[in-house]
């Protein structure tokens, strides 16, 4: 489980670096379409202001990006070891002039999201494993700060890969090609599926760039009924 914090805005708010990549959630009468765009600043108790998204990028949800509009906002929290801000807020204005900027209202309250070494993201991220002479296409199933699932159909002398070093490789939303290092734990056969556990090698700072790149795979905001405390 994520375990959430629910505190005051302008604490954790004012922790969101100024240019940092953001996931924008808007929400729409029977959907709901998610996009990355930057941070640009707050004036506290006032608004939080985002850079535009791509407009090719929202497709008909464009027309629905306007005042009133409802978004959830959520972002990885620089050098913070996974944790994770998110909030609902209102859309206050949209403006074409100086630049095309996002104004929002100033939420409430935020949630703290705190990523614990084991919890696991549920993923479908198409990677490339690499280890040894073995070279298989699969599918990472989930991914903690720690490890990761990878998923595979092929079974030739996988007995050999136990305690081998790896490395997977896949690409990111902006289909940048993206290597993570590390270890296989373990092996598991299910049906015609192979299962290998991973453990990380890589850099810290490598798996929360991950983590913030697929950050939409992440549930969306529960109310505080729901939360785990």
């Amino acid at each position: 489980m994520l375990k959430t914090e629910i505190a005051a805005s302008k604490a954790h708010l004012n922790r969101i670096v100024a240019g940092s990549v953001i996931d924008v959630e808007l929400l729409l009468p029977a959907t709901s379409k998610r996009v990355k765009t930057e941070f640009v600043g707050l004036l506290d108790g006032q608004f939080i202001v985002l850079n535009h998204p791509n407009p090719k990028r929202l497709g008909a949800a464009l027309d629905f990006l306007k005042e009133g509009a409802q978004v959830i906002i959520r972002a990885l929290l620089e050098h913070s070891g996974g944790q994770i801000i998110a909030f609902k807020a209102h859309i206050k204005s949209v403006t074409v002039h100086p630049a095309r900027l996002i104004f929002l209202h100033f939420p409430d309250t935020v949630q703290l999201i705190k990523l614990r070494h084991h919890t696991r993201i549920p993923t479908l991220i198409p990677a490339q494993f690499s280890a040894s002479d073995h070279t298989i296409l699969g599918v990472i199933k989930d991914i903690s700060l720690t490890g990761l699932l990878f998923e595979m159909q092929e079974h030739a002398n996988v007995e050999s890969l136990k305690e081998s070093k790896c490395s997977l490789t896949f690409n990111t939303k902006d289909k940048k090609a993206f290597q993570l290092n590390g270890q296989v734990c373990s092996i598991k056969q299910e049906g015609v599926a192979l299962f290998l556990g991973i453990k990380f090698e890589s850099e810290k700072g490598q798996i929360e760039a991950v983590l913030k790149d697929y950050l939409i795979d992440l549930s969306t905001i529960e109310s505080p009924a729901q939360q785990e405390s």
